[in-house]
């Protein structure tokens, strides 16, 4: 499986971050999301941004309640 980049745990850190999680459990969450969209990106046979994109669509969702 390939390393997250740092620059990308940053990023999904910061939303939720911005969502409200502690700074501690955001990077917990960021660095779980990472590891789950390679597994998804290997048994897919996607990119791992499309398996990002997907696993960041589902949390903006449940954030918002939809």
């Amino acid at each position: 499986m390939m390393e997250a980049e740092p620059d990308q745990l940053t990023l999904i850190k910061s939303l939720f971050l911005k969502m409200g999680a502690p700074e501690e459990q955001a990077e917990i969450m960021a660095s779980q999301l990472l590891k789950r969209a390679g597994q998804i990106a290997l048994d897919r046979e996607i990119l791992i941004i499309e398996a990002v994109e997907i696993l960041l669509k589902q949390v903006v969702e449940a954030q918002q309640g939809s």
